[in-house]
């Protein structure tokens, strides 16, 4: 996982760890199991292939390796055709975003 390779400046408060496919986590909300392409601290972008309209508010499951899981709520801020961003209400520590990322680096071993 790297982090996204843009050289612009950067209008982003966090970086973004993008996910190759092969290993990319999934995020439960509303009946629906969508892709996450790509995770920072202040939230996530996902493909979105439902066909329950998403907005507003919502809440989710990131499912990681070997059965964990965490819940996490925010708000949809952007929809792009399938792609969706999603802005935490609360900005995940750093601790919980390395543990993610550990999580989802060891599924794809």
């Amino acid at each position: 996982m790297e982090k996204n390779d843009y050289t612009g400046p950067e209008k982003r408060k966090h970086p973004r760890f993008e996910f190759p496919p092969a290993i990319r986590p999934t995020f439960c909300t509303a009946g629906c199991k969508c892709q996450v392409k790509d995770i920072s601290r202040g939230g996530l972008k996902f493909t979105h292939l439902g066909e329950k309209k998403l907005e507003g508010w919502i809440r989710g499951t990131l499912e990681l390796a070997k059965g964990h899981s965490i819940d996490l709520e925010g708000i949809i801020v952007r929809t792009e055709n399938k792609d969706m961003g999603l802005a935490f209400i609360v900005e995940l520590p750093e601790e919980m975003l390395t543990k993610i990322l550990e999580h989802i680096t060891a599924a794809g071993d």
